[in-house]
């Protein structure tokens, strides 16, 4: 066993595996093998004496933890502690929680526990929803915890009024949840720590446990974790840990990258082993990823390398707009599909969820089946189909479905009972379910408040539907924002999910302004009201949802979701200014410019044998015509690894002036006379 653990192991990688003693970095570049270190060397210290059960294994994931507990399991026949951070916490806190009044048969509150009892408390505080939304409440109160902060520490930083409510709502949660004796998942973690601060014995007891403490993605930790680690092994500072500076995109959720650059300050007599052979890319994604790191002064410096000399060039597309963005993608992507490559091969990356709106339009009209990765299809989104909603009843006052989808949304105070009491009267009436509504005053089981309330919603509606063959849709899409207080709701939210949402909202304005921009009425549609035409022409998208599964898809995500991932052909799109890096990354501060790069880093480090970078010239994005200048991250590559494909219109690199490519019954024609794309179908 001794010998084989070491097969196939490069010399970094053995070092690594077989370290004697005392603290341990590992600077773990891309595509270098950690997860399979990191095992290996638990299997190493158990094989040289190291009990098992004095081993702790850290990582984020519970698939992770999995694999790597399976994998030790396997080749020792041993039962290793490897769980989350989380998982590992909740084992400590039940036995350990009573030590400072927690009971050991706690109950865990999940997020919808939390939100409930959030809003309980702010209720009884007198603070109404409109005014603090729980969710953002929930978030900040979250992040308190990461930061391990209590109610008192997190009142005397308070800023401003905001800060204070929230502070004050925080305080009377704790002092809810310790009555329940319940935890929420930041307790875990948090409480924890407090244990082991306020208890020197109990931690002297679990350093003694876990003599020997493996972590994984190091630069991922927050400082709640970092502080529950660094307790851990200060007993006997056996401490592995594993993660690469470069690759630290969390920051917007707490990941501080200083306690991966600190390690060394931290544990001045440890060991620093840097494996820099990646096994995934070839040498020229790898040495346009090593040049773009190079220019951020927080990390810690290596050179990624492989034996895969050489190499496709990286092509360089500058789209004319978002539109030629997503057609050149999609050309690119039938044709690697009619020349070997599988869909499930390529992946697409960009910065926000908002921009893959441009992409699906193109990918559903070519008919290509895609899944969108940590998120969920634009049309599909909660905001997207609420808003569609609003938009339907005013055209279809007979749809029932769409008007109970509006009917709370925003939050009126309208819930279950009162849409009940609105279908029975319905039924008794023998009326459509708008005729309830138009006339709730007759209804003796719904409340004053709550006839008041849909009044005034069914007013709203009427007036839009009186008006919506006379103003444009984008003005009436802003004016249902504004008298629903959707838009508002989502604002006073304050949270990372509403911020999303509102984007959303905003490149929704980006699809109805093309429609205004494109469209012609075909025959039959002449007398269709604006409201109508677009109404229509969303339609047809997404009734075009229906693909076969299979798992020969083309994968979209955002580029914060590709950590961890590899693909044979990868395409970053938005490779602009303001875009990628985001307006936040670059104007605010270096750190978040730096962030932004190494986010660049990881979606150039994905890809194995070919990487394709996209850029517009001009960007419908949020509403909004944008003319941005090309990412600075271009200019940060060498040059002589760059192909540059054609601008504006995509050029075929072959001699004729046009070509056609078939896929299944879909054609792609390339004209270069005319600069233009057109998409053919079969009769």
């Amino acid at each position: 066993m001794n010998d084989r653990i070491l097969d196939g192991l490069n010399p970094a990688q053995k070092e690594a595996v077989t370290w004697p003693a005392g603290p341990l970095l590992i600077i773990a570049g891309a595509g270098s093998g950690k997860t399979r270190i990191l095992t290996h060397r638990i299997v190493y210290l158990i094989t040289h004496g190291v009990p098992h059960f004095q081993i702790l294994g850290v990582t984020f994931t519970n698939k992770a933890a999995n694999e790597m507990k399976n994998r030790v399991q396997r080749l020792t026949e041993r039962d290793v502690w490897i769980s989350t951070f989380h998982s590992t916490c909740l084992r400590i806190l039940r036995m350990e929680g009573p030590n400072i009044g927690i009971p050991g048969n706690f109950v865990i509150y999940d997020e919808q526990d939390q939100l409930t009892l959030i809003k309980e408390v702010q209720k009884e505080l007198g603070f109404d929803d409109k005014q603090v939304n729980p969710k953002g409440v929930r978030e900040r109160i979250q992040r308190a915890k990461d930061f391990l902060q209590t109610p008192y520490q997190n009142a005397e930083k308070a800023q401003d009024y905001y800060d204070e409510t929230v502070a004050k709502i925080y305080m009377a949660y704790e002092k809810k949840m310790a009555e329940l004796g319940a935890c929420d998942f930041g307790d875990l973690i948090m409480k924890t720590v407090f244990v082991f601060d306020q208890k020197p014995q109990v931690l002297q007891h679990w350093q003694e446990r876990f003599r020997h403490i493996l972590v994984d993605e190091y630069q991922d930790t927050n400082h709640a974790q970092y502080r529950l680690i660094k307790l851990l092994a200060s007993g006997r500072r056996q401490i592995t840990v594993v993660g690469d500076p470069d690759q630290s995109i969390y920051a917007w959720r707490g990941a501080d990258i200083r306690n991966i650059m600190h390690f060394e300050k931290d544990y001045p007599d440890c060991g620093m082993i840097k494996m820099e052979q990646n096994y995934r890319s070839t040498s020229v994604i790898l040495d346009a990823a090593n040049e773009l790191i190079t220019r951020n002064e927080t990390r810690k410096p290596k050179a990624l390398w492989t034996e895969r000399e050489g190499g496709d060039k990286i092509t360089l597309y500058p789209a004319s707009d978002e539109k030629d963005e997503a057609l050149f993608v999609t050309s690119e992507v039938v044709r690697l599909k009619k020349n070997g490559r599988t869909l499930a091969d390529q992946v697409i990356f960009y910065r926000t969820h908002a921009q893959s709106r441009a992409l699906e339009d193109c990918l559903r009209r070519f008919g290509i089946p895609y899944k969108i990765v940590g998120g969920t299809r634009f049309y599909d989104r909660k905001e997207i189909k609420d808003l569609v909603g609003y938009m339907r009843v005013i055209l279809f006052p007979q749809d029932e479905v769409n008007w109970k989808r509006i009917l709370n949304t925003p939050a009126r105070g309208l819930g279950k009972k009162c849409v009940e009491a609105l279908e029975k009267f319905s039924r008794d009436r023998m009326v459509p379910f708008d005729q309830a509504l138009a006339r709730v005053t007759e209804n003796a089981e719904i409340a004053g408040r709550a006839k008041e309330t849909i009044r005034r919603l069914y007013q709203h509606i009427e007036h839009w539907r009186a008006d919506h063959k006379n103003i444009p849709v984008d003005e009436l899409l802003s004016d249902i924002l504004e008298k629903s207080g959707y838009l508002m709701a989502l604002e006073e939210e304050k949270t990372i999910e509403s911020q999303s949402r509102i984007e959303n909202i905003e490149e929704f304005f980006s699809v109805i302004r093309e429609f205004k921009e494109t469209y012609r009425p075909q025959p039959g549609q002449e007398e269709l009201t604006p409201l109508a035409a677009f109404l229509e022409s969303i339609a047809l998208l997404t009734n075009l949802d229906a693909w076969v599964e299979g798992t020969d898809v083309l994968t979209m995500m955002t580029l914060h979701t590709a950590k961890g991932l590899e693909f044979p052909v990868v395409y970053i799109v938005g490779m602009e200014e303001g875009v990628f890096p985001s307006g936040s990354g670059s104007l605010e501060s270096i750190d978040d410019l730096e962030e932004e790069r190494r986010l660049c880093y990881v979606g150039v480090t994905r890809a194995k044998d070919k990487l394709y970078l996209v850029y517009a010239r001009e960007r419908m994005l949020y509403g909004t015509r944008h003319y941005n200048l090309p990412s600075r991250f271009l200019n940060e590559m060498p040059g002589d690894l760059l192909q540059m494909a054609a601008g504006g219109a995509y050029r075929p690199q072959t001699p004729s002036s046009a070509r056609t490519v078939e896929v299944d019954d879909v054609e792609i024609e390339f004209d270069d006379d005319e600069r233009k794309r057109r998409i053919l179908f079969d009769d």
